[in-house]
């Protein structure tokens, strides 16, 4: 238990505001190495999307390298090409679910030796961090099924024990998803909550892919202890985190604050009722922004809003213990079937930082169907007509995901740095009150 132990003592430190040395750093080259459950591009997307909205002034590439139906034996096989050729600082590695299922003795199945030669190659390429994903659960929640999947529940199980005890050897940071998605599954049976999460028992739907990315940011050192703004006003003026100057403010009319130099909160999935029945702190702790107003009228009532939502009718006493401004933020809309909606990037309507999220989100989608389309496999079988053709379409190909890559990075520069404003009205005086 030593690889969930650690985990759950580095989450409960970066809770308590103590968080871990981050793994991330600027200028990072970041590669997702995995099978269907990467190659979804979901759980991977949402970890880029936090990266860059904290850190938007960073300039950082991710790749997804998912395959669907690989093993780690199939990893080793493409490694070079899909992984070290692109000069990684970081890789992440998540398999176990297909290994699971090959026949015991097969090569496929040999989870334990293909994953120490992957790790070896990995260290010998002196990739400056490598984090373990374990594998994600069989869904039992509704029964094991048949012997195939009862053995493959088993086989997972051995799987889990040797990822803890190697990643503890190796001091790698081991992310322990099954832990986290078994918690959410089990918390959403608890609540009653009617839709299936899982529903083909092997892949994780959206909210669950938010569950990894939020477990996989806090064993990483990224700061997911909730966002914090604190406005004291005192004579005449409203003062935001104990900066400079400040807002004028009589106590007349709506107190005009933009708070576009906050940390940006993360609300990745689901409206917060039922973000809560997934069972996951860092999830929730993420998706918050935490207002204090000092200073107010204890017994007068305010309209709090976040951009043109309102948030929520509080009393001065209840705002100076503090509000989620979230808390009435709309869950972000997945891309539908014909492409990504990007009406969030430019919206002057609803909560600021749930649009950012949500154009955000929509950006790296359609960044993701590009590399898509220009993974190597889909064009390594063309005729070299043209001696160093190949070639060219290879730098062609890079040359223009990367320089979608840092137009991205440039939204992200926009997005973050327009205004972000948060209203607080007092309520009128009843008649007769």
């Amino acid at each position: 238990m030593m690889g969930a132990s650690m985990t759950s003592l580095a989450l409960a430190l970066v809770l308590a505001g103590a968080p871990p040395e981050p793994l991330f750093r600027d200028g990072d080259r970041v590669v997702f190495l995995g099978d269907s459950i990467t190659v979804l591009h979901t759980w991977t997307r949402l970890v880029e999307l936090s990266v860059r909205l904290r850190h938007p002034q960073w300039t950082m590439t991710f790749i997804n390298a998912g395959v669907g139906g690989n093993t780690a034996e199939d990893a080793l096989a493409r490694l070079d090409v899909d992984v070290l050729s692109q000069r990684p600082d970081v890789v992440f590695v998540n398999f176990g679910m297909n290994d699971a299922s090959y026949p015991e003795g097969s090569s496929g199945a040999a989870f334990e030796k293909n994953m120490t030669a992957l790790l070896d190659r990995l260290q010998a390429a002196k990739v400056r961090r490598v984090v373990w994903l374990d594998t994600t659960p069989y869904d039992t929640t509704v029964g094991a099924g048949n012997a195939f999947n009862r053995r493959r529940v088993a086989r997972i199980a051995e799987l889990l024990e040797f990822s803890k005890k190697t990643a503890a050897e190796r001091a790698l940071p081991l992310v322990p998803v099954n832990d986290a998605v078994t918690r959410a599954l089990m918390g959403w049976k608890t609540a009653k909550r009617a839709e299936n999460l899982m529903p083909d028992r092997i892949h994780p739907g959206p909210a669950l892919h938010g569950v990894m990315a939020a477990e996989v940011l806090a064993t990483t050192g990224f700061d997911v202890g909730p966002a914090r703004v604190k406005v004291t006003v005192r004579d005449g003026t409203a003062v935001v985190n104990g900066g400079d100057g400040g807002v004028p403010w009589t106590g007349d009319g709506p107190l005009v604050l933009d708070l576009s130099r906050a940390p940006p909160p993360l609300p990745f999935v689901l409206p917060l009722a039922d973000a809560k029945a997934l069972d996951s702190k860092a999830l929730l702790s993420l998706g918050s922004l935490q207002l204090a107003v000092s200073g107010l009228v204890p017994k007068q009532r305010y309209v709090v809003r976040a951009g043109t939502l309102e948030v929520g009718r509080f009393s001065g006493a209840q705002l100076a213990a503090g509000v989620d401004l979230m808390q009435s933020a709309p869950a972000r809309v997945a891309p539908g079937p014909e492409r990504a909606d990007l009406s969030s990037c430019d919206a002057v309507e609803g909560n600021p930082w749930a649009n950012d999220v949500s154009c955000l989100f929509n950006l790296l989608f359609g960044k993701d169907q590009l590399r898509i389309t220009m993974r190597h496999e889909k064009t390594r079988g063309l005729p070299d007509s043209v001696p160093g053709y190949l070639e060219r379409l290879f730098l062609l190909q890079r040359e223009w995901v990367e320089a979608v890559d840092r137009d991205v990075e440039q939204r992200v520069r926009a997005l973050v740095a327009r205004p972000h404003l948060v209203s607080i009205e007092p309520e009128p005086a009843r008649d007769g009150g």
